[in-house]
């Protein structure tokens, strides 16, 4: 009897590795369950690739800490499939399994070197874990301190300040380094020396990490912290590393003995490194990293224009007297930025949104961070304040009653600081500034909550936690609607069946000859961590073939078009289309779907041109000066040739190419071996690479800068003189 395509799609399903099956089996390390499914599904080398892809991305099976109980059990489970895999495939599958096992003890190797490291050859070992804790936390407060003199002496003497480039600090190397680098540094280093000084000391509690009392520290301990911080950060970059390799594949190489590289120090005899897809410059990592990159600047450059052109500053309460949440009573410029940004992203009004991602609706969120801000800002906005200050120390029923004092309810207070306390898997302290300390206080590590991008740490704090704004969905796909009714442009969105299938059409436009298929999706970028960008990915190639699902069935069932759009729409080309709430956008198409996000799609409308933005200081005020470096549209108005090209080649991504690097790092693990890396950075950018990138004359662009400078300057002498004759 033949077989039907019904019955061979059946049995190919039963087939398949089950994914919740493995994650289980992996996650109890139960080796009969999952013997039990590799026989069932009739294991084959396709399968064992899949399965050595789960292995590689279950991150629990590694024990960056030794942890003898689980090894042995792990150890023990290990075995028992590597001789099912020979005895099911052969030696050379076997050899396929043990390197991934092999990689997995790389991996803890690393771990593991570093804490010998700091066992080993750091004088701050020597001192109790509380002492050491205590001296790191203190050692970067006082070089947060020193940051902030040297970031105000530097905005002291750029009177004009590209918002493009920002202002960079001088190093003590005469290097220039940007202040979001010297502040991830401060904030990572702190965090992961609390975590690794957690998992040695047993200082977590259902993953919080919980410190004991912090004793008084003085120079000598500040100054001998110092190694402890420098291998945190290698610490970090390791885990990025062996991350990046298990999500985002590439080769982590190992050359060693007469395979040494030449240049490397005696002592050192073993280099690893870790060679990227692509030479780093995969699209999974490059348009993740473009999308990271503009999220963080377009929100720093929508501060500075709020802060600059709403004078919302004169209408802020402060936390002193207690306050309403948004919109009835604004905290500060920052909360006002917050909201704001938010529902631009978002799509709908966070004012209105009474859902609670991750237990808060998103203004308690806000508030939340904005009054850990406050309060910080209360302790050290004197000139002469002490370092010692930007480590606040609260009782947890002060720290509640601040809260509550500025709209949050008591369950609401207490769910916020139970989500924002430093816990196992935190990469820094921003998302997660505060740390807990028994029995009941907690300390607000100040250098990364006064400069805390509020939007930023929450929908990093809410995708850590794997929460989905797609759930306002509707809104948002209402507001990309709305774009095209100003623009008086016909919109369609409906849904329907054929044969038996459903078909739910978001937003389709037409123009000019064109159907414009526009699929919504909210989802939370990666925050440039290796995990999230390789989910990600999945999620892209994923609305891809979604939204080509919908464009075939226009074709296969024209009728569609004639029912729900009208008979004149026939025969139109259909362009398939993704926009999404954050900036992720792509060049070019994957299958004929093109990737665009909200604000690309809004600014194409709203602003004919490209322009830099410069800031000019005039005394306590601040002048924010647009100059137009490039035409979008060829004519008055947007066309659809106009948008195809933006589509293709959004310029905002050429201008995030043209500036695109890749740059080696080498870090230590051990006394006697380093790590080589390949990192996907941004080059600083000037007023000529700027033009260059988005083919803007650099010649006209500089000499109307230098002609506004030239008026700003005349500006702030008369000011000068003024404010002299005013103390004579």
């Amino acid at each position: 009897m033949g077989m039907n395509q019904t019955d061979a799609h059946d049995i190919n399903t039963e087939r398949r590795l089950k994914e919740s099956v493995v994650k289980n089996s992996l996650g109890e390390l139960n080796w009969s369950e999952l013997r039990t499914h590799l026989r069932d599904i009739s294991f084959t080398c396709d399968h064992l690739i899949e399965l050595c892809g789960h292995i590689r991305r279950y991150s629990n099976l590694i024990c960056k800490y030794p942890q003898k109980s689980y090894e042995r059990k792990r150890n023990q489970f290990f075995k028992s499939l590597q001789n099912f895999v020979k005895t099911q495939l052969g030696n050379k599958a076997e050899n396929d399994f043990l390197q991934e096992v092999q990689l997995i003890q790389t991996i803890e190797n690393g771990y593991r070197g570093i804490l010998e490291f700091l066992k080993n050859r750091c004088s701050i070992s020597q001192h109790p874990a509380p002492v050491r804790v205590s001296a790191s936390i203190s050692r970067a407060c006082y070089e947060y301190k020193e940051f902030k003199r040297r970031h105000d002496l530097a905005l002291s003497k750029a009177k004009d300040l590209n918002m493009t480039t920002g202002v960079l600090i001088e190093g003590d190397d005469s290097n220039r380094i940007s202040p979001d680098a010297i502040l991830d540094s401060l904030s990572e280093a702190v965090a992961l020396t609390l975590i690794m000084e957690a998992y040695q000391n047993n200082w977590f509690v259902d993953d919080i990490v919980i410190l004991p009392n912090l004793p008084s520290v003085g120079d000598e301990e500040r100054y001998q912290s110092g190694s402890t911080q420098f291998l945190a950060l290698c610490w970090r970059q390791w885990q990025r590393v062996e991350k990046r390799r298990r999500f985002l594949d590439g080769d982590l190489l190992k050359y060693s003995d007469d395979k040494r590289p030449a240049g490397l120090p005696d002592q050192i005899t073993t280099l690893f490194e870790y060679r990227p897809r692509e030479n780093g410059l995969s699209e999974c990592e490059v348009y993740d990293f473009f999308a990271n990159t503009r999220l963080k600047d377009r929100l720093i450059q929508t501060f500075m224009e709020i802060a600059i052109e709403t004078g919302i500053t004169a209408h802020t309460v402060g936390i002193t007297g207690g306050a309403a949440l948004p919109p009835e009573q604004v905290v500060s410029t920052e909360e006002c930025h917050a909201c704001i940004t938010l529902s631009e992203l978002l799509g709908y009004s966070v004012f209105e949104d009474n859902e609670r991602p991750g237990g808060l609706r998103l203004v308690e969120w806000v508030r939340g961070y904005v009054v850990l801000k406050e309060i910080v800002k209360g302790r050290t906005n004197t000139l002469h304040a002490s370092p010692d200050n930007y480590a606040v120390l609260l009782t947890e029923e002060e720290l509640i009653d601040t809260l509550k004092m500025c709209g949050l309810d008591n369950d609401m207070a207490r769910q916020f600081v139970a989500k924002t306390c430093l816990h196992r898997a935190s990469r820094d302290l921003f998302d997660c500034p505060l740390v807990r300390i028994k029995p009941s206080k907690y300390l607000i590590f100040g250098p990364a909550v006064i400069n805390l991008n509020v939007s930023m740490a929450l929908l990093s704090n809410l995708s850590s936690r794997g929460e989905v704004l797609g759930s306002k969905g509707k809104a948002f796909e209402q507001s990309i609607r709305e774009v095209f009714r100003k623009q008086n442009m016909e919109t369609f969105t409906f849904r329907v069946q054929r044969d038996k299938e459903e078909f739910e059409y978001d937003a389709i436009v037409p123009w000019d000859g064109y159907l414009f298929l526009f699929e919504c999706k909210n989802r939370s970028l990666s925050g440039n961590d290796p995990a999230g960008t390789y989910y990600f990915d999945l999620e892209v190639a994923s609305q891809a073939k979604q939204v080509r699902r919908l464009a075939d069935a226009l074709k296969k069932y024209p009728d569609i078009i004639e029912q729900k759009l009208g008979a004149k729409y026939l025969g139109m080309r259909i362009i398939p289309c993704i926009v999404h709430s954050l900036p992720y956008s792509r060049i070019g198409a994957i299958d004929g779907v093109y990737f665009i996000d909200s604000s690309m799609l809004k600014r194409f409308f709203e602003q004919p041109y490209l322009r830099m933005k410069v800031l000019h200081r005039i005394g306590n005020t601040n002048l924010l000066h647009r100059t137009m470096v490039r035409k979008l549209w060829h004519g008055d108005f947007p066309t659809v040739r106009d948008f195809l090209q933006q589509m293709k080649k959004p310029i905002q991504l050429e201008l995030a190419k043209k500036h695109l690097n890749v740059k080696s790092r080498q870090f230590p693990i051990s006394e006697k071996a380093q790590v080589l890396t390949h990192e996907l950075v941004c080059e600083e950018m000037s007023v000529q690479s700027f033009c260059d990138a988005v083919g803007g004359d650099a010649d006209s662009v500089l000499q109307e800068i230098a002609a506004i400078s030239k008026e700003v300057s005349v500006l702030r002498t008369e000011l000068d003189e003024k404010h002299r004759r005013t103390l004579n």
